[in-house]
């Protein structure tokens, strides 16, 4: 029987898919080995206005943490408008934000701690992104809105909640919304 050696790894999700263009994936995984993001990167973003660098951004594995790296000298973070200075090394953290053209990319840590990809994603806002997801698609959008948008989780969902989405509706529209979200979607989701 072998076990299973787990590496820090790190998931970047597009939080805008509806706006990638043809050719680019919504998510990509990061290890240790490091990576770019880039119009040739190693995860390919293209956007219309060709914003995106070749090469516009790199996340690194630097002593015992992943860093992101911007060349493009337009890349923003966490919802500021100030740009990310271009060659030094910036900490990711877990639920960072990055804005890269006209993405939103959410970071997901994985690190030795968790737990392996394809068991409970329980404690990852982005599951539903990652596999398929055991339920239907508003269920889905109402676990992604209230466990991303609140900064105290509720109580699981009871047992005859799991398959009714207006329960999800529900429980979305009761639910706090991060700020950087209501920037993203605008007003109609405060």
């Amino acid at each position: 029987m072998s076990t299973q050696v787990l590496l820090p790894s790190i998931t970047l999700t597009v939080l805008n898919p509806q706006r990638l263009l043809h050719g680019s994936e919504p998510l990509h995984r990061f290890d240790r080995a490091s990576g770019t993001i880039g119009s040739q990167g190693t995860w390919q973003l293209h956007d219309r206005e060709a914003r995106i660098l070749p090469v516009h951004c790199e996340i690194i594995w630097h002593e015992g943490h992943f860093c992101v790296i911007d060349h493009s000298g337009n890349s923003f973070m966490n919802g500021s408008d100030t740009v990310l200075l271009p060659g030094t090394r910036i900490r990711l953290r877990h639920n960072d934000r990055l804005q890269i053209g006209d993405y939103y990319i959410a970071i997901r840590l994985l690190s030795v701690d968790e737990q392996a990809p394809g068991q409970s994603g329980a404690h990852n806002p982005l599951s539903p992104f990652e596999s398929p997801p055991a339920m239907c698609p508003l269920q889905a959008l109402g676990a992604l809105v209230t466990q991303t948008a609140s900064v105290h989780h509720a109580s699981a969902p009871e047992a005859e909640d799991e398959r009714d989405p207006l329960a999800y509706l529900d429980k979305a529209a009761h639910a706090r919304i991060d700020p950087a979200i209501a920037e993203i979607f605008g007003e109609e989701v405060r």
